[in-house]
């Protein structure tokens, strides 16, 4: 059954503020609970210029390996595809009757294009941490990024469409059956919730969840370890930047490079990932 319906019923509105200054976002939010800044994103030149035409026509030669459907509680499927193609097609919705969508996710598209970062603005996260990685989200409507929890900070900004995310707190990591398919910086979860399974899952009802919808121009700031689902209402552009800290630095990332190292030599978690076909 599809259980995001009684999800979102049940669940309660995300933190919502209309404006925030970075001592107030350390202090009452940052590694403690979500918070959506209402609009923050419109004040950026990304709000102003970005759009599936803008992207489109950038010179952009890329054939890039897309995933299809829910690859993170699901099977992984991925099909490589024209970046150019692709966006034409998301701007055409050529692709919204499909069951299983094709998502251009985490795309580092700023390595390509630095001037990019001008665009966006992710300094209250950078003013506490000290490396990131910023990327870009394109999709048409109904793609579905499954429940997970991201070993770092993440800030999300909308920018074209809409997405509905529910997240839930760390504390329940039990109740979401944490997966053992590997997901370089994350923790996935066995639970699909649109195909939810009562019989296997029994405690994941009891997830006290937070909900928001992501409008153009709004920016999410999720902690790390904080479970999250994400799933695009409209054809959708959104940005990221995935922030880690000193402590990340010397002791998080050197392992997810060993993690990473081992997976791609076989070693460790062979065929059971998000970024190999199932």
């Amino acid at each position: 059954m599809d259980l995001l319906p009684e999800i979102l019923e049940k669940s309660k509105p995300i933190t919502t503020v209309s404006d925030i200054d970075f001592k107030t976002f350390k202090k009452e939010y940052f590694n403690k609970k979500p918070v959506l800044i209402k609009g923050f994103a419109k004040k950026w030149p990304a709000y102003e210029k970005w759009s599936f035409d803008f992207f489109a026509n950038l010179e952009i030669q890329d054939q890039i390996e897309m995933e299809i459907g829910n690859v993170l509680n699901k099977d992984t499927q991925l099909e490589q595809k024209d970046v150019k193609k692709y966006l034409e097609q998301v701007r055409d919705k050529g692709m919204e009757d499909a069951d299983d969508k094709t998502y251009l996710t985490a795309y580092q598209i700023f390595e390509e294009f630095p001037k990019l970062l001008n665009h966006v603005d992710f300094s209250y996260l950078n003013r506490v941490t000290v490396n990131d990685v910023p990327a870009v989200w394109i999709g048409p409507k109904g793609t579905i990024t499954g429940l997970h929890a991201d070993d770092h900070n993440n800030m999300l900004a909308q920018i074209v469409g809409k997405k509905l995310m529910i997240v839930a707190s760390p504390k329940y990591k039990r109740n979401v059956y944490p997966s053992k398919k590997f997901d370089l910086g994350a923790v996935l979860s066995q639970v699909d919730i649109n195909n939810y399974d009562e019989e296997k899952f029994p405690e994941f009802r009891n997830i006290e969840f937070l909900k928001v919808e992501l409008e153009p121009g709004d920016v999410l700031y999720n902690p790390r370890d904080w479970w999250h689902y994400v799933k695009s209402l409209e054809a959708s552009i959104s940005t990221n930047t995935f922030a880690y800290t000193m402590t990340d630095m010397l002791f998080l990332r050197p392992f997810e490079r060993i993690k990473s190292s081992l997976h791609y030599r076989g070693l460790y978690k062979k065929n059971n990932c998000t970024c190999c076909k199932a």
